[in-house]
């Protein structure tokens, strides 16, 4: 009798029945194109069902598909058939070359990111997503305010916003971008495109605005209705009151 422990460790290897894992890739052109021939065949089978109703004297009206092949069975030859003829092959090869046309890949694979029986890589991403990433590897730079990459089919391009009194060091930011993606995109060459803003000139602040002056005293005279004390002389003396606003 053996134990599980006695036959030893298998080997590394792809699990049986497991299918090998492939990238992920894009919907199949040929499946829009065929949704559409589904909504024109629902189409016509409603059109079928109208003349069905209309044969059994269930509605008023004439067929329209028994019309519409008597009006192309009564068809000449005309010279301008020759156009609707290559127009129709054109259409025909560009619906073949939809139906064998190969998926366009989706993501990218992720080099180290390990394997699953046996098969790698199992990891995958985006080119969105290693854009973003260039993005964010440029913002961490002093002088980098601003940072957008897009990534094409041989290169990752970069634009960054800096100013002219701290300017960002671009080679740096190339190096980082280009070692951040090195694992997902090592043939990518990287290209840093920079917008420099001017700093406005400091301009001397206008004065301050002084305390508004107090208007004048009003000075009125009283005689009328306040009088001072008589002096020997006989004379009068009168006083004054001021008024402040």
């Amino acid at each position: 009798m053996t134990t599980p422990q006695s036959q030893g460790t298998p080997e590394a290897g792809p699990a049986p029945r497991l299918k090998k894992i492939v990238p992920p890739t894009a919907t199949p052109g040929a499946v829009w194109l065929t949704s559409l021939f589904a909504v024109a065949l629902i189409a016509l089978g409603g059109v079928a069902i109208r003349d069905i109703c209309v044969d059994q004297k269930w509605i008023s009206g004439s067929g329209w598909i028994a019309a519409a092949s008597r009006w192309i069975g009564d068809l000449s030859w005309q010279a301008w058939f020759w156009a609707v003829a290559i127009a129709l092959i054109v259409v025909g090869l560009f619906f073949v070359w939809t139906a064998i046309r190969p998926r366009s890949k989706t993501h990218i694979a992720l080099d180290g990111a390990g394997t699953v029986d046996g098969y790698s890589p199992s990891t995958w991403t985006r080119k969105v997503d290693v854009a973003r990433r260039a993005s964010a590897v440029a913002r961490q730079h002093a002088g980098v305010t601003r940072a957008d990459s897009t990534v094409k089919r041989r290169k990752v391009v970069t634009r960054i916003t800096t100013t002219d009194e701290a300017p960002a060091d671009t080679d740096a930011v190339r190096a980082a971008i280009a070692e951040s993606i090195a694992t997902v995109l090592p043939k990518h060459s990287v290209k840093v495109k920079t917008v420099t803003l001017k700093t406005p000139k400091s301009q001397t602040p206008p004065p301050a605005a002084g305390r508004p002056s107090l208007p004048e005293p009003i000075v009125e005279s009283d005689t009328d209705d306040e009088t001072g004390p008589t002096e020997a002389s006989g004379s009068t003396v009168s006083t004054t009151k001021e008024v402040h606003s």
